[in-house]
């Protein structure tokens, strides 16, 4: 029996798809049977690797702003704005900003004076065996070191005022930090100039006695810390005595 022209077409038709369709089915990659069904290992596998995720997430946290911002370090939020002394206190703290203020525009003044020569005529007026270099270079030893610690007693006040930290008791400490300063660092300049601190001076300019003189006065602690040293090697450490121990402490011990 023969098949009809439509059954014909169809298996003609059949016959030429057919090599297209196994290429696609070809083409395609194997399933991975594993995959469907893992293993108890790779269970236990990926079970740990999503605990361990997991914990990270959770002791990981993501550094924000307002947490990690050096200028937000006043324990504040934002937009809060009014400050937290109350009136009797802003007037000291005024007083002791005021203070600050005119010592370092009264530094500036000098030094700009010094510059000129008009502190040399006016203090060594008369004086045939004074030399103005050497007058010059320890008033700018000295200057420095006040101008140093100056401005390191704006930089603490500032913030204590911020922080909450600012009393009256520190008050003495803000008057005379800048004149501790300066005699600390007209001493170094004195050590620099003689030899016994170690450090010889290159190029001798009023800038660099300057920046001498401010270095000692704002690391005032590390200045002095040298200065023990020097002091230790020259005098010698001192011998710390032993405290003396009571004879009833010592009676007990022997009992014990």
């Amino acid at each position: 029996m023969s098949d009809s022209p439509e059954l014909i077409d169809d298996k003609l038709s059949d016959q030429v798809m057919a090599p297209h369709n196994v290429a696609q089915h070809s083409k395609a990659p194997p399933p991975n049977i594993d995959m469907v069904h893992p293993s108890p290992e790779q269970d236990a596998h990926l079970e740990s690797s999503a605990k361990k995720k997991e914990k990270s997430d959770q002791t990981s946290t993501v550094p924000t702003r307002e947490v990690y911002e050096p200028l937000n370090d006043d324990d504040r939020n934002r937009w809060e704005w009014q400050s937290r002394w109350n009136g009797n206190a802003i007037k000291h703290i005024c007083f002791d900003a005021f203070y600050v203020g005119i010592v370092f525009f009264l530094i500036i003044l000098l030094l700009i004076i010094t510059w000129r020569g008009l502190t040399f005529e006016w203090v060594a007026s008369g004086c045939a065996l004074c030399k103005r270099s050497t007058f010059d270079q320890f008033v700018y030893f000295f200057l420095g070191g006040m101008l140093g610690g100056t401005l390191f007693g704006i930089k603490y006040l500032y913030k204590v005022v911020a922080r909450g930290y600012w009393h009256l008791d520190r008050r003495l400490w803000r008057i005379f930090s800048p004149f501790i300063s300066g005699g600390l660092a007209l001493a170094i300049g004195t050590l620099i100039d003689s030899g016994m601190f170690g450090l010889a001076v290159k190029n001798p300019t009023a800038s660099t006695y300057l920046s001498l003189g401010f270095i000692s006065g704002y690391f005032a602690d590390n200045a002095l810390a040298k200065m023990q040293e020097i002091a230790e090697t020259i005098f010698g450490t001192p011998e710390r005595r032993k405290p003396k121990i009571s004879t009833q402490y010592q009676n007990k011990s022997a009992d014990n």
